[in-house]
């Protein structure tokens, strides 16, 4: 056996022990982990009961006294008494829930989270963001838009904080905090954007109309399907410029264009700016599904003609059944002549699925 043979596999066997020596010691770091991860999780669960137990006896005394009543907890017992106030204030409103704050504090969590805020990174900040919420700690805007402005994860939950301290300005403060930017919303700042324009999506729109051509399409999708589900606009509200996103090159905004106008049949800007004839022709079927839809919401003439129109000419069963389901019984007055093979098959499912059962019928 030449030299080199020889290093090159006592090199080899080096590095198998190594390696063998690594893994060893990684899976007995691993083993400890779980069982000091089980045993904390014990010693969490078996005073769980009586912390819950006393945190609730307080609740009911005038003056609970949560200063002497936390100095006098373990550490264990300190957090599972955060773990149930977290519990708790997510559930509970009114003079109960004043009282749960004041536990807050008296378990520093208040003030730790003011630190968190000025001095964490944006992970202890969001964290931070969620206590402030719950103990209603007072948070100018000005602290929050220098702290948490620099990244979409804590907007989301500085605007959080706004919708749940019901802030004077919280709608455009929040949607400003949560449009910042051109990327898609986090799940928390999509469920915040709609809460905040809920009752009226006017400024939605009006934000929309400025900076759609700036957006990602997915934030301005997500946009279009909070307006589609808030309540309806004012009639002044400009709306004209919306015709302009079913000439978009992605089907998927014409999809989300078509449902934020469910319902809006009755506002001029939407007539106006929405030639009925173009759209319920569009090249992509998923679209011609949503403009049926929207068309259906509209129900006035001109709508149900184009429905019937589209019945003769429609290609696509599944689009055919979201024209016939928009139609209803009006449908049934179609000639069989004058619809395409997809329609007419589509009108025999959707008539033999809501056709009362022969039980039902008897009954």
């Amino acid at each position: 056996m030449s030299n080199a043979s020889a290093v090159s596999f006592e090199t080899l066997s080096l590095i198998g022990a190594f390696i063998t020596g690594l893994l060893a010691v990684v899976g007995t770091s691993t083993v400890a982990r779980s069982v000091l991860s089980a045993r904390r999780d014990n010693r969490l669960a078996d005073v769980r009961p009586q912390v819950r137990q006393a945190l609730l006896s307080r609740m009911e005394a005038t003056d609970p006294e949560w200063e002497a009543w936390v100095g006098g907890l373990s550490g264990t017992e300190r957090r599972v008494a955060e773990d149930l106030l977290e519990e708790y204030l997510h559930r509970i409103r009114g003079g109960d829930r004043e009282s749960l704050q004041q536990l807050g504090y008296a378990l520093g969590i208040g003030e730790k989270a003011r630190r968190k805020l000025h001095e964490g990174d944006h992970l202890e900040r969001r964290r931070a963001l969620h206590w402030i919420a719950r103990l209603d700690i007072d948070v100018t805007i000005e602290t929050l838009e220098a702290t948490c402005g620099g990244h979409p994860e804590t907007r989301a939950a500085a605007a959080r904080v706004l919708y749940e301290q019901d802030r004077a300005n919280a709608t455009e403060e929040g949607t400003e905090l949560l449009l910042r930017g051109t990327g898609p919303l986090s799940v928390l700042g999509m469920d915040t954007l709609y809460q905040l324009n809920k009752l009226s999506p006017d400024l939605l729109f009006t934000r929309t109309k400025e900076s759609y051509h700036e957006w990602s399409e997915s934030r301005l999708i997500q946009v279009l399907r909070v307006i589609g589900t808030a309540g309806p606009a004012s009639p002044d509200t400009p709306l004209d410029w919306i015709g302009f996103l079913f000439v978009s090159e992605s089907p998927n905004v014409r999809v989300a264009a078509a449902n934020a106008l469910v319902g809006y049949g009755w506002h001029d800007g939407v007539r106006s700016a929405i030639e009925i004839e173009q759209v319920r022709t569009d090249d992509s079927p998923p679209v011609r599904q949503a403009v049926y839809q929207m068309l259906g919401s509209w129900d006035d003439e001109a709508s149900v003609n184009a429905l019937r129109n589209a019945l003769r000419s429609e290609s696509n069963t599944r689009a055919a059944i979201d024209a016939i389901s928009a139609l209803g019984e009006r449908a049934t007055s179609i000639p069989e002549s004058e619809l395409t093979p997809a329609s007419s098959a589509a009108r025999d499912w959707v008539l033999a699925s809501t056709e009362p059962t022969r039980s039902e019928t008897e009954q």
